[in-house]
């Protein structure tokens, strides 16, 4: 909070209002849902506008955030009223987070817009966010080792995404965003939903993408394989062109490079093996307190890479209707480099 607070200062800010959860979650670590609270931050103070049923939750946040009751659907109004008896002159939103409605009022009461003040913050993670970034991808990789040797011809899709969750829930998993699991055809279908009657035949490709929130931030891997002691050549072929993208791009991750340079040293291995065209989505994207965040690693993407960035490099080459390759792994950027995290 100290941070943001600084930050307001040097934007020239008396003041920023935000009814995001996931701004929320940030600012104080407390998990709101959608509409349940305002936050007014000052460069001195913090307030939690709430209604009475959910004061009792931001009891952790009460050193450096104050609670204040207003009646129920009154949030908003309350909120633009103590900006009013603060005397605050200069107060932001970001619009990208608001709906048009809520836009209007707040530019009418005098607000001004001001995008991405606390998404420029996330970006960087602090140390606490660090560690509850690796433990969720720990969890994943551990359930992942766990699982994979149960999967056996005749499962269903549906039968090992169950596992897959029972896995991560016991050990500390609190929800799990995606959880794709793709048999043979389906794996060319980037996010598949798994089936509940797709059967796993004795020899054919597996994909398997999945990750969980431990704390409120997110893990996030991919792993392809063939089942069955039958793996085409061709098979094993794209698997390497894939993993060789996947280690270029993971050489290329360091402080100062850019999203698309990223982007450009993976999609460059599979370029050249001539399968441009079957790689269709980015090589990565940010992870923290969402599954894909910033920064993008996209073609031509603006945002360079910082120290303390979660990101992740996932190439893939896909042919519809046969099989599909992705591998993902979920990685801190360093000043020279990177550190896995979806590893023991």
């Amino acid at each position: 909070m100290s941070d943001f607070r600084r930050l307001l200062r040097q934007a020239g800010l008396d003041g920023y209002l935000t009814a995001d959860r996931l701004e929320q979650r940030y600012l104080s670590g407390i998990d709101l849902s959608d509409g349940e609270a305002v936050f007014l931050i000052t460069p001195r103070k913090a307030y939690c506008l709430t209604k009475q049923l959910i004061a009792s939750k931001m009891t952790p946040a009460r050193a450096f955030l104050k609670t204040e009751i207003v009646p129920y659907g009154g949030m908003l109004e309350g909120t633009l009223d103590k900006i009013k008896q603060l005397g605050l002159k200069r107060v932001a939103f970001d619009p990208a987070l608001v709906n048009l409605e809520q836009g209007e009022t707040l530019l009418q009461a005098g607000l001004c817009k001001s995008s991405g003040l606390i998404g420029e913050m996330r970006m960087a993670k602090y140390a606490d966010e660090a560690a509850k970034l690796r433990k969720a991808c720990q969890i994943a990789w551990h359930a992942f080792e766990e699982v994979q040797p149960q999967i056996k011809t005749g499962m269903t899709e549906e039968d090992v995404r169950v596992l897959m969750a029972v896995a991560m829930h016991r050990r500390g998993a609190e929800s799990i965003p995606f959880n794709i699991v793709c048999f043979g055809e389906n794996t060319a279908d980037a996010h598949h939903t798994p089936s509940k009657t797709r059967k796993l035949k004795a020899n054919e490709a597996v994909l398997m993408d999945f990750g969980c929130f431990y704390e409120g931030y997110t893990s996030d891997m991919t792993r392809s394989w063939w089942h069955g002691n039958k793996e085409p050549a061709e098979y094993t072929k794209i698997w390497n062109i894939v993993n060789q993208a996947r280690l270029v791009g993971v050489k290329a991750l360091r402080a100062g490079a850019s999203a698309g340079a990223v982007d450009a040293a993976a999609r460059s291995v599979i370029e050249k093996a001539g399968y441009g065209k079957e790689f269709f989505h980015t090589t990565g994207h940010g992870i923290g307190l969402q599954e894909h965040d910033r920064p993008i690693l996209r073609a031509g993407g603006p945002d360079v890479l910082e120290e303390n960035y979660v990101v992740t490099i996932e190439p893939g080459i896909y042919f519809n209707g046969r099989w599909g390759i992705r591998l993902e792994d979920s990685f801190l950027v360093t000043k020279s480099g990177s550190k896995k995290l979806t590893q023991k």
